[in-house]
């Protein structure tokens, strides 16, 4: 099957988005002009950005609700994650070992919670949340640390720590807290990464 239009017996041929663009190649499809740009090279010969977008809607079933509850679920598992795993020593070698499975895990978790259907921007909502709900976990991580440090020095003051006000921890620090731990920025970079990868593959 050949998309180039050869029979030049109107004249010039146009692509029908961009009517300034002379060209001869069809959509295998629909056999509408298209140019260069419009054109979508498939395992069948060029389709136009419009059959390519028609088909793959066929694949993408999932509604708003979807999008939330894979938003949700990502973002919680995430979060939990992240502040499970920030405890813990030796975070860098965590992260490079866990990431990648806990983000298989996460996005499976969170297909099975909408039947498997999708949207076209899943795989950027899956994760955008695995971002947001990492960093929050990450953030947590960073308050029990700093409420677990008062604590410690409020007991061994004794009965002196009765005079003394402590100031609740701080945005700055907290922030601070975050991107200086590299073992858990690490895990969240790789759980984002599979949650992606693991939306964009074909089911």
């Amino acid at each position: 099957m050949t998309q180039l239009d050869n029979t030049h017996e109107e004249g010039a041929t146009f692509c029908a988005v961009h009517p300034d663009r002379e060209t001869g190649l069809r959509c295998i499809s629909c056999n509408r002009l298209m140019c260069v740009e419009c054109a979508v090279r498939t395992p069948v010969g060029y389709r136009c950005k419009e059959c390519v977008r028609g088909q793959e809607s066929k694949f993408f079933t999932a509604n708003s609700a979807d999008d939330i509850v894979t938003f949700a679920v990502c973002a919680v598992l995430t979060g939990i994650a992240a502040a499970v795993l920030g405890q813990f020593p030796f975070g860098i070698w965590i992260a490079i070992i866990a990431g990648l499975p806990l983000g298989g895990a996460i996005s499976e978790v969170a297909l099975r919670a909408t039947g498997r259907r999708r949207s076209r921007y899943s795989h950027t909502i899956a994760g955008a949340a695995a971002v947001i709900g990492g960093l929050a976990g990450a953030g947590l991580t960073v308050i029990i640390r700093y409420n677990s440090a008062v604590a410690e020095a409020l007991r061994q003051m004794g009965g002196a720590a009765g005079n003394i006000n402590i100031p609740p921890i701080s945005l700055d620090v907290i922030v601070s807290g975050i991107f200086s731990d590299i073992g858990t920025l690490i895990l969240i970079g790789l759980i984002a990464f599979a949650v992606y990868g693991r939306y964009r593959m074909k089911l």
